[in-house]
């Protein structure tokens, strides 16, 4: 799909504001960019409008009756103001997200979907609407008709600021200095409604997102202040949604130093290096927290930028809000050049769950990131924590040693990565290095269990993996006990996971994952899919999620025999048969129910650990187990240390077998339909 420029209907006469709408002398540095676009103002006194329309991608609004008054960000006409009565009309026209976009306006909305040919519509009505747009064509405002006189907007223009400054999406002072200073990649649009039967964002961002989006907002139930945007559409512009689309530039490289106190704060510095891929760049856009809540009591944290600067150790002008870093550069990065920037911070993130003995900075942006498809860094860290905690890092361990009153661990990955973690706490360790690979296992507050028992069943199961996998992706390998119980997660190099793994006695199977065997069996085949086969986006995920689930099946087949297996495999028809209407694979964290979130929660899941598994399992019986196996081989071999995606999928298994398979996935990945069995 590409985007159209805005229509107007009917043809408007005698522009009123073009004095006004010429750009005077504006100044298009980084900070004069931001602070023009944090504080827009009307420029002209307001009109009286009827009949106007406003179209772009799928987006068309009709702006009734009412007044309206043009919009201003440094001197330059931006967009438009409106208070009155108008309509809304948003049509995706992609079957594949029909399914999930349709449940989601029914459960998190009070929105409704129609079919209409080949579009999904929602239609509705709005009384206040602010419009901002860069390379789109703006409206002329002028009186349509005589009437009722105009309504002057200056007051309910900033309690609509105020009102939508509070939406937790990457604020409108970052995206439009980006566009001004990335250069010309498409039109950016934004349009803000209220008034309808629930307040909306509209997003088509061609330059950096290359998507339209439609959100619909809703108060917070667990921040007080902050409001939520739940994605109801999401619709490539200029690229298929099988497509994976370079990004604009990469994080390559990343220096951490952590020094941590005995509370809550920490001090950190992280030296990243940012090369640009695809077009220039001007403005570095990141993730990073700048407040963050507690999980159990929801307690006000924050972290701090004290200053970013260049390697000549000039400072570089940045804005971080909202969890976003907008980053200035001093000179526009072309193809293939780079840029190393030094970020200071500071804040009291460290959060003990529960008052629990140990922290974990994990894999949340607490240094800055950018996005998925742009995370491809080697690491070095110097981890510095107060005794008596020990810290754990990924990568191979360069040194441990005391320094006064600290315990310090520096570590090196020279692979590509993301999801960087941090983890202290009261541990006790084991460690043994065998045929080049360390394998470390930490216990908790001085448990007194068997942490040799689990080295050598971790060791079994890589030893499996290697097998059909390949060498284990890294040198080292940490086990960290959680203080918790149900769960598992796996940053690279890393397993975090539960207390009943620490347990001699093999628990029974849990709901979502199966036996703890399974769980750790997952978790160690992660360090494949989703760090040694990274995926670009969430909806790759199913390669980290569905793979590790499948492998980690293949290898409890070998140790508890076929009919455990076929128990698992009816496990994952059961789950897969209760979630498969609601979405397709690629789009299964898109799911929201505002009634009921772990229902939601469960039905996402469901998608990428029961079907994306039994449908490489319906694969696998379709061509059988070495066939299989040389499948995931060959996608390991294909994709090693690089994004892989579904269409690298596709490719190798058609490569395997000599047939084509794009019907499968299009009916059972892309679709809604059932695996066979």
């Amino acid at each position: 799909m590409r985007a159209r420029t805005p229509g107007l209907i009917p043809t408007l006469v005698a522009a009123q504001l073009a004095a006004v709408a010429t750009v005077v002398d504006a100044d298009n540095s980084f900070p004069q960019l931001v602070k023009a676009w944090s504080e827009p103002t009307l420029a002209a006194p307001s009109v009286r409008i009827e009949g106007l329309r406003l179209g772009i991608g799928h987006l068309t609004l009709t702006l009734k009756t009412g007044s309206a008054a043009p919009v201003a960000a440094g001197g330059e006409v931006v967009g438009l103001y409106f208070r009155g009565e108008g309509s809304l009309e948003y049509a995706s026209s992609d079957p594949i997200e029909f399914p999930v976009m349709a449940y989601d306006v029914e459960h998190a909305t009070r929105l409704k979907a129609t079919r209409d040919g080949d579009r999904l519509v929602i239609n509705d009505a709005f009384k206040e609407l602010l419009w901002l747009a860069a390379g789109a064509e703006l409206p002329a405002l002028s009186p349509a008709h005589r009437g009722p006189p105009v309504v002057p907007l200056g007051d309910d223009f900033a309690s609509h600021l105020k009102k939508f400054e509070k939406v937790s999406v990457t604020p409108v002072c970052h995206q439009f200095p980006a566009r001004v200073l990335n250069g010309d990649g498409g039109p950016l649009v934004r349009a803000e409604l209220s008034g309808g039967a629930d307040d909306l964002l509209y997003v088509l961002d061609a330059p950096e997102r290359k998507s339209e989006a439609l959100y619909a907002l809703h108060k917070s139930k667990w921040i007080t202040g902050q409001t939520d945007a739940a994605l109801l559409s999401d619709q490539p512009i200029g690229h298929g949604r099988r497509e994976q689309v370079a990004p604009r530039f990469v994080l390559g490289d990343v220096d951490l130093a952590v020094t941590a106190s005995s509370g809550k704060d920490l001090a950190l510095t992280a030296t990243e290096t940012f090369t640009a891929v695809s077009g220039r760049v001007g403005v570095l856009l990141l993730h990073l927290y700048d407040t963050t809540f507690t999980r159990d009591t929801l307690e006000e944290r924050h972290l701090h930028v004290k200053a970013i600067t260049d390697e000549a150790g000039s400072a570089v002008p940045f804005d971080h809000r909202k969890g976003e870093l907008a980053v200035g550069l001093a000179a526009t990065l072309e193809t293939s050049a780079s840029v190393r920037l030094r970020f200071e911070l500071e804040g009291d993130i460290l959060y003990r769950p529960r008052g629990d003995s140990y922290w974990e900075l994990g894999m949340e942006p607490w240094f800055p990131q950018p996005d998925l498809a742009s995370q491809y860094y080697k690491v070095h860290a110097l981890v510095k924590v107060k005794k008596s905690f020990v810290p754990f890092a990924p990568g191979k361990t360069v040194r441990r040693a005391e320094e006064g009153e600290y315990n310090v661990l520096e570590t090196r990955i020279d692979k590509p990565i993301q999801f960087m973690v941090v983890l202290a706490g009261k541990y006790s360790y084991e460690e043994d290095t065998k045929n080049g690979l360390t394998v470390r296992v930490a216990s908790y507050a001085g448990r007194s269990v068997n942490l040799r028992r689990l080295i050598d069943v971790s060791r079994g199961m890589i030893g499996f993996y290697k097998w059909f996998l390949g060498p284990f992706p890294f040198d080292e390998f940490n086990i960290v006990e959680i203080n918790s119980w149900g769960f598992g997660q796996a940053p690279p190099a890393f397993i975090f996971i539960t207390q009943e793994a620490f347990t001699p006695l093999r628990p029974k199977p849990n709901r979502l994952t199966g036996d703890i065997n399974e769980l750790i069996a997952h978790e160690i085949a992660h360090q494949y899919w989703g760090h040694a086969v990274k995926f670009p986006s969430a909806e790759e995920k199913w390669l980290g999620e569905s793979f590790a689930e499948m492998s980690a099946a293949l290898l409890l087949r070998e140790i508890d025999g076929e009919s455990d297996f076929d128990g698992v495999t009816k496990r994952w028809r059961a789950h897969a048969e209760a979630a498969t209407a609601l979405a397709p694979i690629p789009l299964a964290n898109r799911i929201r129910n505002d009634s009921d979130m772990r229902a939601a929660s469960i039905a996402a899941m469901s998608l990428l650990y029961d079907k994306g598994p039994l449908l490489l399992n319906s694969i696998r019986l379709e061509i059988g187990d070495a066939a299989f196996l040389r499948f995931l081989h060959a996608c390991q071999v294909k994709s090693a240390w690089e994004f892989g995606n579904t269409a690298m999928v596709e490719s190798v298994l058609e490569s395997v077998t000599q047939k084509d398979w794009k019907p499968f996935f299009d009916a059972y990945y892309w679709g809604t339909a059932m695996p066979p069995k």
